[in-house]
């Protein structure tokens, strides 16, 4: 089996790529379980500090490869399904709750369970092109992958409920006046441009990045859990050589360099 999940390196940015592009790149067991384990060992990675997702030859990810199901086949369980998704929801927690902001370059189809893994991430840049889409509608499914969060967190409850409950496509340009997307490019120039993004993202306090998003994905739904999140994270990062080492950057009118620890 051909590479399903390329990891290259560019400096402390960390660029990963689905690649089955004969399909679109549409993901597979294979395809998901390589994606979580490289988001497990880049959270881990001290030379890592950003990490940019796309996808081969044109497309994010057209979402599940429906290819592979036998419509012949015994259907699985309630019981097998859960399970799977329980396996499956692993990948949007490294995505949505790890310690590494990660950017989406999105050019061409981010459609079903490719544009819930858009939705997971910290930062989204479209091509003018690409093309957002629920899709569950279509196979009678209900959305997954965290896409009901997601979703809703983006554009609100009645778009979200829409979106879901008709499949309809956006195009680029839209999904960012809509708040799908973050940033526009032009075509073939979704994966440059994410990549300044991530740059961004790598000059900046790593425990703050952490700790915020573990705060996110804890959840942050009135003030009382934004009061316990900095109960939680302030004296870890009070404690830190980053943040001492910033004060005295702050005090010698010079830029911290921030290493995590």
């Amino acid at each position: 089996m051909s590479e399903l999940v390329k990891l290259d390196r560019n400096g402390p940015i960390a660029v990963l790529t689905m690649c089955k592009p004969e399909r679109r790149n549409a993901f597979c067991p294979e395809m998901r379980r390589t994606l979580t384990q490289h988001l497990l060992d880049l959270a881990v990675d001290r030379d890592c500090r950003a990490i940019v997702l796309t996808g081969a030859q044109g497309h994010f990810s057209a979402g599940a490869d429906l290819s592979r199901v036998d419509v012949a086949a015994p259907r699985p369980s309630a019981i097998e399904t859960r399970q799977n998704m329980l396996e499956v929801h692993g990948l949007i927690r490294a995505l949505f709750c790890g310690p590494k902001p990660v950017v989406a370059a999105v050019e061409g189809l981010a459609f079903g369970g490719g544009f819930s893994i858009a939705l997971a991430c910290d930062w989204i840049v479209a091509s003018r092109t690409a093309r957002f889409g629920t899709a569950f509608a279509r196979l009678g499914l209900i959305g997954d992958l965290g896409i009901y969060y997601t979703l809703k967190a983006r554009v609100g409850l009645v778009a979200a409920r829409r979106m879901l409950s008709l499949g309809e496509q956006i195009a680029g340009t839209d999904a960012v006046t809509l708040g799908i997307a973050d940033q526009v490019s032009e075509p073939g120039e979704a994966l440059a441009q994410a990549m300044i993004e991530a740059g961004k993202y790598a000059q900046s306090a790593p425990l703050t990045i952490a700790y915020t998003k573990a705060a996110y994905g804890n959840g942050i739904e009135n003030l009382e859990d934004a009061l316990r999140a900095e109960l939680d994270y302030l004296p870890l990062v009070i404690e830190s050589e980053d943040f001492q080492n910033a004060l005295t950057a702050f005090k010698a009118k010079t830029q911290p360099v921030f290493t995590g620890a």
